[in-house]
């Protein structure tokens, strides 16, 4: 039989928790409430998967945010002065198509600082709206929520409408149906050199 790997202290957190070291991490922004925990998950567990953790930040971080359907968490933060300087990219979480997040400064810029460092950007449904304020979807093909259409074409981006879209290394969905395909996008992008 196997020896069991000892556990050190200096492995746990303050709960007696083991801590999860990965070597890339992905920001997840996350509205208030209301937002799409079906796709979440599959973002963050195919990111998982391949040895990648999350952090997510919200623009309500002192209190548990509601999903649209039964989830609730705390974030690990606030989303005013998150950064992608230790972050290999981010992921922007639909929230139903009125989010006050998808004009949010903080968000946007997150987004043009991940496209300025080729970092993995992440969007679905509603969301893509902060990309297309941010200015990265310019002679890219997107997808997203179908009445996103005319505004990436004014940000003089192609909007395909297909369920999942990568264009280097921005990688978005149409909706919630997409969840599987999304993920396993992200993580190629991810896995690049």
């Amino acid at each position: 039989m196997a020896e069991k790997e000892e556990t050190t202290d200096e492995n746990l957190d303050q709960d007696g928790l083991v801590i999860q070291e990965f070597e890339h991490r992905v920001l997840v922004v996350v509205p208030p409430e209301g937002y799409r925990e079906e796709t979440m998950r599959y973002a963050r567990s195919s990111l998982l998967g391949v040895h990648v953790g999350t952090t997510s930040v919200s623009t309500q971080s002192d209190e548990a945010i509601m999903g649209a359907y039964q989830d609730e968490f705390l974030v690990d933060g606030p989303l005013a002065g998150a950064s992608m300087k230790d972050f290999a990219g981010v992921i922007f979480v639909d929230g139903g198509a009125d989010s006050s997040i998808y004009s949010d400064a903080a968000a946007i810029q997150l987004a043009k600082d991940a496209d300025a460092d080729g970092k993995l950007i992440a969007a679905w449904g509603h969301s893509v709206e902060i990309l297309v304020r941010a200015g990265v979807v310019k002679r890219r093909k997107i997808t997203g929520a179908a009445h996103l259409r005319a505004e990436v074409g004014q940000a003089g981006g192609k909007f395909t409408g297909v369920e999942c879209e990568r264009d280097g290394h921005i990688v978005t969905a149409r909706d919630d149906s997409a969840g599987f395909r999304l993920g396993k996008a992200m993580v190629q992008v991810i896995a690049l050199p």
